[in-house]
This record gives structure tokens, C-alpha cells and sequence, in this order.
């Protein structure tokens, strides 16, 4: 199985952190290298510059933890 990266924020009216949670408890149920980052504060599509949601400090920090996710992968 790959390792999954999982990136949301706490006011997504689309994915709800009790949705988020319960996925990742899923993911460590069975096995399965994860992680997940629930960001306070943001909404869906938080990384778009374009849109309504967009949070660029949250944003940035998503994007570092990308890198660094999948560096561990090519490692």
C-alpha cells in the first residue's frame, strides 16, 4: 500500500473533520502509512490564490509538508 498525505481544513463544508477523522482511523486501522493535517480555520480549496478560501500561511505550510511527504518517499 502508498503512504497517503491528507491536507483539510476545519471548515470544509464538503469533507467534515469527523469525516476526516474517522478516515484516518481507517487508514491506521489497517495498516496504512499516513499522514493527515487538519488546518484550523480554512475551508475547501484553502491553496487556491484565486479563490474565497484562500489562507496563504496555511497554504505555504501545506505546500512544505507535500515536500517533505514526498521526499520520504524517494528516500
Amino acid at each position: 500500500m502508498w503512504p497517503v498525505l491528507g491536507i483539510f481544513g476545519d471548515q470544509d463544508r464538503s469533507i467534515s473533520v469527523d469525516t476526516v477523522k474517522a478516515f484516518e482511523l481507517s487508514l491506521n486501522s489497517n495498516g496504512i502509512t499516513n499522514e493527515i493535517y487538519i488546518y484550523k480555520g480554512v475551508g475547501h480549496a484553502f491553496a487556491n490564490p484565486s479563490g474565497e478560501n484562500y489562507a496563504p500561511k496555511e497554504t505555504q505550510d501545506a505546500w512544505q509538508k507535500t515536500l517533505s511527504f514526498l521526499n520520504k518517499l524517494s528516500s
